[in-house]
């Protein structure tokens, strides 16, 4: 489950960078020189690279909330808060690190589509393996905030949460990989 989660992570991660693809890619040549409309299957066969872009949104933003429902639903822990430690500068670099690079990503041959593939297959193993998560663009908007805790035992936990974290207070958690936890919201 905890592979999964991180895994969903990495993925939803780049859902800005998706949206950019979808539009970048997307072939507006939609009407003949008559003003007439080419046709729905011309017009999905001439924006296949879009429409998968598309999918990969819906996927994605879908299987973040199944997830999500499914995380929230589990028993969760309690942790004091000693020290809190935002993040929010790493977003910026996430952006200019990992996002802006693929703009100009074709995916006109099989060459380019399998590299890509395999960048971002070696992009999200990096992602897994050092705990990347801080850097998650889309859970900003999805209005989430990541925090850098240190609890009573003077252990560094990372805590995604919607609601503001205060010193001395005890949050409760839902324990999602490693060090990382997300704040279990009073329903």
């Amino acid at each position: 489950m905890r592979l999964t989660i991180q895994i969903l992570l990495f993925v939803i991660s780049y859902v800005p960078l998706y949206f950019i693809l979808f539009f970048q890619n997307l072939n507006d040549k939609l009407w003949t020189i008559e003003n007439t409309f080419i046709g729905l299957k011309e017009s999905v066969l001439i924006n296949k690279v879009s429409i998968a872009f598309l999918i990969l949104i819906v996927g994605s933003v879908s299987l973040y909330f199944i997830l999500y429902k499914i995380v929230i639903k589990s028993s969760h822990e309690e942790i004091q808060v000693v020290r809190i430690q935002d993040n929010h500068a790493e977003h910026l670099s996430y952006l200019a690190t990992y996002i802006l690079p693929f703009i100009g990503l074709k995916f006109d041959t099989w060459q380019n589509i399998l590299s890509t593939v395999a960048l971002f297959y070696i992009l999200g193993h990096i992602y897994i393996k050092t705990n990347l998560i801080l850097t998650n663009p889309t859970l900003t908007l999805f209005g989430y905030h990541i925090s850098k805790i240190e609890n009573e035992k003077e252990k560094m936990k990372i805590i995604i949460h919607k609601n503001p974290l205060k010193k001395g207070q005890t949050e409760k958690v839902v324990h999602l990989t490693s060090n990382v936890y997300l704040q279990k919201l009073i329903e």
